[in-house]
């Protein structure tokens, strides 16, 4: 494997052809399989279809990029060529344009054309053609040669594209690999969406980095997760906590599995003891899109508390909890000490640009090498973490400052409460109104009122929801995160209104 010190996307390609080819592994997506010993072949066709198609070096790019085989050698293509891409979901997903200091916009699209052995040419799979009102990018990272963009979730705010180097990426991605305990011998179930860091920096170029089958899977639902599952037996898999509810819908346990990768959002200490009897190990794992992978639970030290910890720092990534901004307290929170999460990494991402490739101008993440993550975590002694929620969720009620987080995790230990998500609504006697809004458990139904009732044993006076509301499912963005800018737009809407995203 190759050492963070000569990291190169065509040496680790070499590496994974090479151990990928004499086990016969393959990249697969239910339609296309890419042996290892031919991908060198694939990759050479891809590469001189995009320089045909005036993808150079010289000007970024935008990919919207499937989760699949196509994608996939799109994209390795771009990092083997040097030229920096922004990377986005499919545009039928994508929320806003694409940046507009891009020249091209790449699309993975189907095709009825198969070639004989079995994969199309790039020109029947791809589509380039140039974006609508683009303009050179600035001088700076925007026009800077090996250079990924990646959007933020905007489930707080405003996105804005993160540029990592390519450099960078790859040794985000070799960092995961001891922890995560990957192997050539695995078979690797991604049905995470490859433009989002989870599934790009910590599954799919790690599971190739060492040379493993890796099985991509684009627009997961349970009837095509099972029936992959029952074709390719994996042993490992990455999901975020939804699909991993929704995998647990199954009545039978398969034996092939001998771990899962969970990340995006906290799971609910129930679900991860039906998800432990399914994958036999359950590696938490906590990024973000600015730094990727920063800690991982390790599946044979039997760190506790296995439920709701996300284990310790990767190699070279230091940690450490400060009291909140607006506290009097001095630098550093000592162990069993809730504080604001500050990240030094090794792979740190560049910096953060807007949709013109101008420098973002809002408040600086960033002291000395530390990144501010806002998260509310707890360290653990013996060094692992635990994250508690956003320290930007949080508002003063009766002169109190209350974190939503400590209303979500009471309210969902009400009875018959999956899930719990408290945002802000309209202005109220008492400051911003609290709403809650709830799923129910499957097979049981919930009253609003009962579960505001309830609450009163739970919570202090100053901290009971306003209102509680009951909906089916909660929206997700792309990530796997709850999409809390949708769920203020609901609390702002009379309930009257919302009657069919609502359960009885």
């Amino acid at each position: 494997m190759s050492s963070p010190e000569s990291i190169s996307i065509a040496r680790v390609l070499r590496e994974a052809i090479t151990v990928g080819a004499v086990r016969g592994n393959a990249l697969t997506d239910g339609r296309f399989r890419v042996p290892y010993a031919e991908l060198e072949a694939r990759l050479a066709q891809w590469e001189a279809f995009l320089a045909h198609s005036g993808v150079t070096r010289d000007r970024p790019v935008v990919l919207e990029c499937t989760t699949s085989v196509p994608g996939l050698l799109t994209l390795l293509a771009l990092l083997r060529g040097g030229t920096s891409f922004a990377l986005l979901p499919p545009s039928a997903r994508a929320e806003t344009p694409p940046p507009r200091f891009c020249s091209l916009r790449l699309r993975v699209h189907g095709t009825s054309t198969v070639e004989p052995d079995g994969l199309p040419r790039p020109e029947h799979l791809l589509e380039i053609s140039p974006i609508a009102g683009a303009h050179a990018p600035p001088a700076g990272e925007a026009s800077a040669p090996e250079r990924l963009f990646v959007r933020t979730s905007g489930s707080l705010g405003v996105p804005k594209l993160v540029v990592h180097t390519h450099e960078g990426l790859l040794g985000n991605a070799l960092n995961c690999i001891e922890r995560l305990r990957l192997r050539e011998d695995d078979r690797i179930c991604v049905p995470v969406p490859l433009a989002h860091m989870f599934g790009l920096g910590a599954a799919v170029l790690p599971a190739l980095a060492v040379g493993a089958n890796l099985d991509l899977l684009e627009g997961a639902s349970l009837p095509r997760f099972l029936e992959r599952e029952e074709r390719t037996h994996p042993t490992v898999t990455f999901l975020t906590p939804h699909l991993c509810a929704m995998v647990l819908r199954r009545r039978t346990a398969p034996v092939h599995y001998r771990q899962a990768v969970i990340a995006g959002d906290r799971m609910t200490p129930e679900l991860f003891a039906s998800a432990q009897a399914l994958f036999q190990h359950i590696i938490n794992l906590y990024g973000c899109t600015e730094l990727g992978a920063i800690t991982a639970v390790d599946p044979e030290a039997g760190e506790e508390p296995r439920a709701t910890s996300v284990g310790r720092a990767l190699p070279d990534v230091r940690i450490q909890l400060r009291p909140l901004k607006d506290s009097d307290e001095g630098e550093g929170e000592p162990p069993g000490t809730a504080g604001e999460l500050w990240c030094h990494h090794p792979f740190a991402f560049q910096g953060y640009l807007d949709e013109d490739g101008h420098p973002w101008r809002g408040e600086p993440f960033v002291e000395d090498g530390w990144y501010r993550t806002r998260d509310l975590c707890l360290l653990h002694e013996e060094g692992t973490l635990e994250v508690l929620g956003r320290t930007d969720l949080g508002v003063k009620r009766d002169g109190r400052l209350l974190m939503l987080t400590d209303i979500e995790g009471a309210v969902q230990r009400v009875c018959g409460v999956e899930r719990a998500v408290a945002v802000l609504g309209s202005q109220g006697l008492r400051g911003r109104r609290l709403i809650v809004f709830c799923v129910p458990r499957e097979g049981q139904s919930l009253e609003p009122a009962r579960v505001r009732a309830t609450c009163l044993d739970l919570l202090p006076g100053y901290a009971l929801p306003d209102e509680v509301r009951l909906l089916s499912t909660l929206p997700l963005l792309p990530s796997g995160k709850v999409d809390r800018q949708a769920l203020r737009a609901l609390a702002m809407t009379p309930p009257s209104a919302l009657q069919q995203g609502l359960r009885p």
